[in-house]
């Protein structure tokens, strides 16, 4: 879509990253459960986008300095109003506010 997007990152604390190595179907799959859960239930509240949102997760578990790092997300800077006739587009170069999230 001819969109802005944004690479939202939610990062496993380093004690739960460790628990991945022996524990990856459940502790990723719960990361990917909480995260898309997270955005949606943010970005469909009036206060922020008040919008149905998609999203592309990606898990990457490696940083930019090759150390264990998972953190994942891609979001598309708008979503579809209530009647889904609609895109509501989020304020240039901002999805909402990372305290929020």
């Amino acid at each position: 879509m001819p969109v802005a997007y944004f690479h939202v990152v939610f990062t496993l604390p380093s004690q739960i990253a460790d628990m991945a190595h022996q524990n990856k179907a459940e502790v990723y799959g719960l990361f990917f459960k909480a995260t898309s859960e997270t955005l949606r239930i943010i970005a469909a509240d009036p206060k922020h986008l008040g919008a149905k949102i998609g999203m592309t997760s990606v898990l990457h578990t490696w940083g930019s300095a090759v150390t264990h790092h998972p953190h994942i997300v891609i979001v598309p800077g708008g979503g579809l109003l209530r009647d889904c006739a609609r895109w509501a587009a989020c304020r240039p170069g901002f999805f909402v506010a990372v305290k929020v999230l």
